[in-house]
């Protein structure tokens, strides 16, 4: 489950590199740079806080939808932390917000492929033997 959960972030960190800078009022001068410094913030977050946290949600919850929202409030907290660490600000928070909300959703995406996938290739090795 931890290599899974490992490649859906490192997945997840390229993925939304790239998409978040969107999210910016002046993006199209500074995109890669935005980029980079929303991803010095959220890799380390999602490596450590996002894997623990989302390993202990697979264990305990089987409905995918209420995975799903565990997940997001647990975004929503790490948005939250931040926040009180910084500048707390209106339009920062729904800013962070939304960035939270890609970043979850494209990990649980990516985790959720991978464990079908793994799932299927592992049921069609036991067919095989």
């Amino acid at each position: 489950m931890l290599n899974r959960k490992l490649l859906a972030a490192f997945v997840t960190a390229v993925v939304c590199y790239f998409i978040v800078p969107i999210f910016f009022n002046d993006f199209t001068n500074s995109y890669f740079a935005i980029g980079l410094g929303v991803s010095i913030i959220s890799v380390p977050i999602l490596f450590t806080i996002g894997i623990l946290v989302s390993m202990v949600i697979e264990l305990r919850t089987k409905h995918i939808f209420l995975a799903f929202i565990e997940h997001f409030a647990c975004g929503l907290i790490c948005v939250c932390v931040l926040l009180l660490l910084t500048e707390w600000d209106i339009e920062l928070f729904f800013v962070y917000t939304l960035m939270a909300f890609v970043y979850v959703t494209v990990f649980f995406i990516c985790d959720h492929m991978m464990k079908r996938f793994l799932n299927v290739r592992q049921e069609g090795k036991r067919n095989l033997d």
